[in-house]
């Protein structure tokens, strides 16, 4: 690893080693991570992965670090993080955005130029890499829905790919398999600034009111058909149910929060627990919606 570090530096790479995995993640869980690679701009990012797959080192790439779960036991590959690629370029009614870029940031620009369609970003806590990747959506509007243009790093070059060419599909981005996402394009609404304004409040009132503030990773499962999972595990009567510092939300049962010093395994030990309930008193079967990133 030492090699890889100083490799790194000299290109010009932000990195750490022995990070903690607390900091990398929104639920703030997980063991030291070996290595942290944050690349100020595509060609740093391009050179890295061709480093790292050329010498075989594991790695993982993040950006704001929600719907992921790092292991207690830590992580012994690199992690890269997207973040440093935070670009933004409004051109019309056309906006393109590096992989870095916060959600919320995206959508308050948007406002600023009048454009409407990406209001329910606003409070989202990921980046754009992240939520392309995930289709990320929220009250009904989605990522896909504004989407003109990916370009992606994938098996070593840079590619520009159409989102009609993307199988997307509920938190499905339907990028190709290992795909780095670079940048996105997204095709909006010329509109009026004040009523963007008012529905991106509208949204924040809304996320306020039914979602909790506490540090948490998301939704815990994945809706089952058109149904929101959180309607099943409402009838097991589990809310508030706590192991350690992880807690099944009192405001919104898809969610496990952090109480504060709460690990991974007792993230999976609740949510474990919610998924048995589920099952042994609807039938259901349901499924994670967070990335677990183990050792």
């Amino acid at each position: 690893m030492k090699e890889l570090t100083e490799w790194m530096r000299r290109g010009g790479i932000v990195c750490g080693e022995d990070v903690s995995g607390g900091r990398l993640t929104t639920f703030g869980s997980g063991g030291a991570v070996k290595c942290v690679a944050e690349p100020r701009d595509e060609r740093q990012l391009t050179a890295l992965v061709g480093f790292l797959e050329e010498r075989g080192v594991p790695y993982r790439v993040l950006g704001g670090g929600s719907n992921v779960l790092l292991s207690d036991e830590g992580y012994a590959g690199v992690i890269v993080r997207t973040r440093r690629l935070d670009g933004l370029i409004v051109e019309g009614a056309s906006v393109t955005a590096y992989a870095g870029v916060g959600l919320p940031l995206l959508s308050r620009r948007c406002r600023e130029s009048a454009l409407s369609g990406a209001e329910f970003a606003e409070g989202i806590p990921g980046t754009v890499g992240g939520a392309v990747y995930m289709n990320a959506s929220a009250f009904g509007y989605g990522v896909s829905d504004v989407l003109y243009r990916v370009r992606i790093l994938h098996d070593g070059r840079v590619e520009e790919i159409p989102a009609s060419e993307l199988k997307t599909g509920y938190h499905r981005g339907g990028l190709p398999a290992r795909a780095i996402l670079l940048a996105a394009t997204f095709r909006l609404t010329e509109g009026d600034e004040a009523r963007v304004s008012e529905k991106m409040r509208t949204f924040a009132e809304r996320r306020a009111a039914t979602q909790p503030r506490e540090r948490s990773a998301g939704s815990v499962f994945t809706r089952v058909g058109e149904v929101p999972a959180a309607v099943y595990i409402e009838r097991t009567g589990l809310k508030g149910t706590r192991i350690g510092g992880a807690e099944l939300s009192t405001k919104h049962c898809n969610f496990i929060v952090n109480r504060g010093g709460a690990t991974t395994t007792e993230y999976f030990r609740l949510a474990e627990g919610v998924r048995l309930a589920v099952e042994n008193s609807s039938g259901v079967s349901l499924e994670y919606e967070v990335e677990y990133i183990g050792c």
